[in-house]
This record gives structure tokens, sequence and C-alpha cells, in this order.
């Protein structure tokens, strides 16, 4: 099988499953069931980070800033 592209994230225990798309995680690969979020930048699109609240196991995908400077 070939590698998915950035963001899409296999999800299912079966040849014919679907990948989640950008901005979703499998959240039970038993039913491949893919949910709204990300629990790692792996589950976002290549110009988006995974951002989570203190605590939270889920976060969301958000747009990196290229022209931001940081100090």
């Amino acid at each position: 099988m070939a590698p998915l592209q950035q963001g899409y994230t296999e999800c299912g225990e079966f040849m014919g499953d679907d990948p989640c798309q950008p901005g979703q995680y499998c959240a039970d690969a038993t039913f491949s069931s893919c949910v709204p979020g990300c629990t790692s930048d792996v589950n976002c699109a290549s110009n988006q980070e995974c951002v989570k609240e203190y605590r939270e196991q889920v976060g969301t995908c958000l747009n990196i800033c290229t022209s931001c400077a940081y100090d």
C-alpha cells in the first residue's frame, strides 16, 4: 500500500476502508469511525498544525502563520 498524503490517516481494519481526511482522526478502527479534530500534526494538512488546549487529548487543525514574526 502506498503511503498516504499528509493529513490523511488510515482508519479501519480492512483493506477497503477509506482513510480519515485532514482535520479528522480515527476514533474507532473497528468501525472505521473518523471524527473531527486531531491528536497530532499527522492528522492535519501540510500547512496546518494540531493545537490542543491544556490537558486535552484532541485538538483542532489550525493554519500555520508563515508571515508571523515570533520573538
